[in-house]
């Protein structure tokens, strides 16, 4: 989802300029999900509270998707939900914890290092792998085999 890759891109930024300001990259099981990431990333990205319909928007998700998702969340104290009206309309609005900013910061610069390593490795990996098509290396026979 776009908001997740906006997220990593922004971890990514702060991991190059070391301003992690006492982040702990780890892993969060309860964030890992694509639907979790996807609505912790929104709350981190936007507003103080934001209305249910406008994160379900965003997300791509349906309410019933997003009222499980979020009460697991609030479950685990990474989200605040606060009922009210707009006139006679019920409505909801949900923002992150500060226990659920800093998980959702740690876990996003986890995937900031793991991605950092996969590259790494992959370059690696191409750097190491011998020319395609039997070329032989420059200076020298081709190896018998």
């Amino acid at each position: 989802m776009a908001c997740a890759q906006t997220l990593l891109r922004a971890a990514r930024q702060e991991l190059r300029g070391g301003g992690g300001g006492g982040v702990i990259a780890k892993p969060d099981p309860l964030i890992h999900p694509i639907t979790r990431l996807s609505i912790c990333g929104l709350l981190a990205a936007g507003a103080d509270w934001v209305e249910f319909a406008a994160l379900r928007e965003a997300a791509g998700i349906s309410d019933s998707v997003l009222s499980k998702q979020s009460r697991v969340l609030e479950d685990a104290g990474y989200v605040e939900v606060r009922k009210g009206a707009v006139g006679r309309r019920p409505r909801t609005w949900f923002r992150l914890t500060p226990q659920g900013r800093q998980a959702v910061q740690g876990h996003l610069a986890w995937l900031a290092q793991l991605e950092q390593s996969v590259s790494a490795g992959a370059r690696d990996l191409q750097q190491a792998t011998p020319p395609a098509g039997g070329e032989a290396p420059a200076g020298g026979e081709a190896p018998a085999g």
